[in-house]
Formats: structure tokens, C-alpha cells, sequence
């Protein structure tokens, strides 16, 4: 065992017959190795781009396979599938047999990454995660993206029970957009307020679960999205109010659930004592504890409860989306 403080070696490059072992199975199915592309003392093979015709709905696609050699034996395929214009989607699978692993991947058809509709386009990334009593890999929504006209949309999500997926949106390239804080929200009750970042905005979305029924409903919730902001960003801001109006409002509602709890735990213990007698001792007894009972249901959240005064929902003044290149990445002024 090395002392602690030592310095660890970095692992041996790759050696010509190594390599040979290690593409064999690759080779095999007709891909051959890009050994201009690959970095022997980083252990990682790149192998030639193939190309994928249109199908369906699916765009013509270039696949790209690049295998990252452990030492240890326990080595790390990835696929990815770029399509002309639009978003890019990956697999990554491990394993020890490189046969097994190559034909896990190869089980996963490219279309299965993608789908569109008017004015949108969708990529979706997964990894195959080993399953328990040596069965199948399991297939894990792991990131997908949306490229919706001006906006790029990505959803991250964990495979861990009940944590929220991560959503970035970010304005293309000499883009300038200016979005109101419930744009997202108004789809229902797993999807909240826009927040502003640096270059664009975060959010949340509310996932339950995990395997296959986690997957599923952050795939569902991609492609909603991606739809849902095609048709917002087609149409005037004002439109948006008009069509929205009875959701945005029940997102104030929601918002503001926290703070009328609150409020209403204050008023109730100050007329508690003057509305209630002896016979009901037990429930002013009880109320001593709701506060407590309620900080330890908000640690279940999957988010911290956020104490506000969400702004009324208004018509949206501007008459475009897009503002001026100097524009602020900020919310719409009226919400």
C-alpha cells in the first residue's frame, strides 16, 4: 500500500497489441479504429464516424464510438449520434466484455434518441445501467436536449429517488429573449419558475421514482416542453397571457402556498386560545407541534419552500420575444 501523500501513478499507455485486442470485436462489426484520433496514454480509442441514413422521422445521422480502456478491465463505451442540424444524443454503457458491451449499445436503435415536431427538435442521452442478478442493462434517461426556434432547452436528471431533474434554457447563439418567470410553470404542478442565470435561465423539474418509470416520465416531460415552447415562442407574447391565463394564475396560487401556510399557523395559534375550551385541550396541544411536523414534510420536498410574493399575472408588453442584442437575459417585465 503507498504512503499516504504519494503521488498515484497514472496507468501505462496503450501498447500496439493491446490495442489489437481490445478493437477486435469492433472490428468485427465493420468499425475500424481512428488511431490519428485516439490517445494511447490516456487510454482512449476513437474509432471511424458511420453514417446513418434518414429514417422516419429520425434525420440522417453520424455515429461516432469512442472506448475508454481502464486498467482495471472495466471499460467505458460511448456512443454518439449527431445529426446535421440539431442536437446531439449519447449512450454510455460499461462492462469488462467488449463483444457484450458493443452489442448492448448496438441494441439501442439510433431513433429511439430523437424526435420532433413543428419547430422543435429533440435529443435524448441514456446509459445502460447494469441490472441486478446479472439480468439486461436497464436504459436511464440521463440529459436531453430540445432546440426550440431561438431557445436550447436541456433537462440533467440523477437516477436517485425523488431529486428533481435540473433544466438550463439558453438563448441560441445572437439570440436575445426575454421570457416571463412562469413560462414553464403553467404546464402544472411538477414544473416551476423560471430563474435568471448568467447566460439564460434554470428551473426544476419535479420527478418521482426511479428505473424505467423515472426514464419514461422525463422523456414524456421533454418532449412537452420542447412542444409547449414551440407554440409559446410562434405566437405574440400577448398571446401567451390569453392562452395561459387560468394556469398562470394557479402558479401565484402554488407560489404562494408557502407563505400562506406560514400566515396561516400564525393567525391560527393567536385565536386558538380565545376560540377553543378545556374539552378541546388536545388539539391546542397538537398545534404546538405543527410547525415542527411541517419543517420535517418540507425536508421530503424536493425543493426548499421559497417565502414569497409571487407577482399577479399581466398581459405581456412587448410585442416580440426577441429584444435587442444589448438586452438583458432577464424575465418579462410583466407577469
Amino acid at each position: 500500500m503507498p504512503p499516504i501523500g504519494a503521488r498515484r501513478m497514472p496507468p501505462p499507455p496503450l501498447t500496439h497489441h493491446q490495442i489489437l485486442g481490445l478493437v477486435e470485436p469492433f472490428t468485427r462489426s465493420g468499425r475500424q479504429v481512428d488511431l490519428a484520433a485516439s490517445d494511447r496514454l490516456a487510454r482512449r480509442l476513437h474509432f471511424k464516424p458511420v453514417a446513418h441514413a434518414a429514417s422516419g422521422n429520425t434525420p440522417a445521422l453520424t455515429e461516432t464510438l469512442q472506448l475508454e480502456c481502464h486498467e482495471s478491465g472495466n471499460h467505458r463505451l460511448t456512443r454518439q449520434l449527431r445529426p446535421v442540424d440539431g442536437p446531439a444524443a449519447t449512450l454510455q454503457a460499461m462492462g469488462t466484455d467488449l463483444a457484450r458491451l458493443l452489442a448492448q449499445v448496438d441494441a439501442v436503435a439510433p431513433p429511439q434518441h430523437f424526435s420532433a415536431g413543428p419547430g422543435w427538435q429533440v435529443a435524448r442521452s441514456y446509459d445502460l445501467v447494469p441490472s441486478a442478478h446479472a439480468g439486461p442493462p436497464v436504459l436511464t434517461f440521463r440529459h436531453g436536449e430540445a432546440w426550440v426556434d431561438g431557445l436550447h432547452f436541456s433537462l440533467a436528471v440523477m437516477d436517485v429517488k425523488n431529486v428533481a431533474g435540473d433544466i438550463t434554457l439558453r438563448p441560441a447563439p445572437g439570440e436575445r429573449l426575454a421570457l416571463p418567470e412562469d413560462l414553464l410553470a403553467v404546464m402544472g404542478w411538477n414544473w416551476v419558475r423560471l430563474v435568471p442565470a448568467t447566460d439564460g435561465w434554470t428551473s426544476k423539474l419535479r420527478l418521482r421514482g426511479r428505473g424505467p418509470g423515472r426514464t419514461q416520465a422525463a422523456e414524456r416531460a421533454l418532449d412537452q416542453a420542447a412542444r409547449h415552447l414551440a407554440q409559446v415562442l410562434a405566437t405574440p407574447p400577448a398571446a401567451f397571457h390569453s392562452r395561459w391565463r387560468a394556469a398562470r394564475w394557479g402558479v401565484v396560487l402554488r407560489r404562494s402556498i408557502p407563505t400562506l401556510t406560514a400566515v396561516g399557523l400564525v393567525v391560527g395559534a393567536l385565536l386558538l386560545p380565545h376560540i377553543t375550551g378545556n374539552e378541546l385541550s388536545g388539539v391546542w396541544m397538537a398545534l404546538h407541534y405543527l410547525p415542527i411536523a411541517i419543517l420535517a414534510l418540507s425536508f421530503t420536498m424536493q425543493e426548499l419552500a421559497r417565502f414569497e410574493i409571487p407577482p399577479l399575472p399581466r398581459r405581456l408588453k412587448a410585442a416580440h420575444w426577441r429584444s435587442g442584442p444589448a438586452a438583458a437575459l432577464a424575465p418579462a417585465s410583466a407577469q
